[in-house]
């Protein structure tokens, strides 16, 4: 368009140099009604937190901020990115100068620009390490002994969360078992006798501390191996030691993945190994909505060569968690209508306060879609 005018300003002529053309509709994967539940649910959990904490105690009453994303398994789509607390696009202007100096800061992205240790969401990982090195098979028995001893000699007696809360072991039991109750003392074994190499080389391939290749910036994270402690520390501390990798085969350690990452690998492991790109952007199509201009098909970026016998084994202890009496979600799940696989997470962080609360799922478990 060109404009012309007077000296002082007035407007004399105004025409289209080229007449102007409706731009094609850019249609996302964000499903509306899905993203509406998840900010409302996140806002109401996080307000319960912290006037009842949780299980009426005073862990989670310092509860300020979370995420959820939700993705279609067998395609990358993102279906729900919500990060809390979150702020109204149509007030963005207005509220800015406010919002800007608020804490927590609504205006950062957690979903796609925060890293968190997953805790024990991790060890679907370090499950197929031990199986597909061939350190355990699925019905590998390790008997809970509560304080784990191997580097005692050291000085460092890592415990099982059963021990320290209760005084109680799990005592003999399989992998799948052990994903259901989540029993740190059988995955640091098997973390120990697979080795940080086979752990590492899984868990990059499932999309952890990896970008997953969304259309909008992200952060990549770290995973917790030699290369990283050394870039991280000077010297002695640089060196990576046996102790590293029990902790590590849980999900501490130096591990630091985004939620988006967290789901991407549990999309990619329900998906037998097969890694998506994950993607916000699903067509556009003609600003009459009459012609298809392009469809967004799925991207594999990644396979993990992975035996049925892994696959099975964290699909079977994901479903137990949720279907037996000791699973650690049964309490939620125990007589839904729908067959789902989850797996809960504590993760230490070192900042004070409540530990970090992690949680992945996804459903149906015969044929994973979400």
């Amino acid at each position: 368009r060109e404009t012309k005018m007077s000296a002082d300003g007035t407007v004399i002529e105004e025409y289209y140099i080229k007449e102007p053309v409706a731009g094609n509709h850019v249609e996302l994967s964000i499903d509306i009604n899905l993203q509406r539940i998840a900010e409302e649910e996140m806002a109401r959990l996080v307000k319960d937190l912290n006037e009842n904490g949780l299980n009426e105690s005073n862990m989670g009453k310092d509860a300020e901020a979370g995420a959820v994303v939700a993705m279609e398994v067998k395609t990358g789509r993102v279906l729900v990115c919500s990060s809390y607390p979150t702020y109204s696009l149509a007030t963005f202007y207005e509220d800015y100068s406010e919002l800007q100096n608020q804490q927590p800061a609504p205006y950062f992205n957690r979903a796609l620009h925060a890293t968190y240790p997953p805790g024990s969401i991790f060890k679907m990982v370090t499950t197929v390490a031990g199986i597909d090195t061939g350190s355990i098979t699925a019905d590998t028995q390790i008997v809970d002994k509560g304080i784990y001893t191997r580097f005692a000699d050291s000085g460092y007696y890592p415990r099982c969360l059963l021990w320290t809360s209760r005084q109680m072991t799990h005592g003999a039991i399989d992998v799948k078992q052990a994903l259901a109750v989540s029993c740190n003392y059988y995955f640091y074994e098997v973390g120990w006798l697979a080795g940080i190499d086979a752990i590492d080389k899984v868990a990059a391939t499932l999309g952890l501390g990896e970008y997953t290749g969304v259309e909008i910036t992200e952060y990549r994270g770290r995973r917790a191996n030699p290369d990283t402690k050394d870039e991280l520390y000077d010297g002695y501390d640089s060196q990576w030691y046996g102790a590293d990798t029990v902790s590590a085969a849980i999900g501490q350690s130096e591990h630091r993945f985004t939620p988006l990452q967290m789901c991407n690998y549990i999309c990619a492991l329900a998906n037998k190994g097969v890694r998506h790109r994950a993607t916000f952007l699903n067509r556009v199509i003609s600003a009459d909505y009459q012609s298809l201009m392009w469809e967004n098909e799925p991207e594999v970026v990644a396979r993990l060569n992975m035996s049925e016998e892994a696959y099975k084994a964290c699909i079977d202890g994901m479903n137990l968690a949720t279907n037996w009496s000791m699973g650690t979600s049964y309490g939620l799940f125990y007589n839904y209508p729908i067959q789902v696989c989850a797996k809960t997470g504590t993760a230490e962080h070192g900042s004070g306060g409540s530990d970090n609360a992690s949680f992945v799922i996804f459903a149906p478990a015969e044929d994973p879609e979400i």
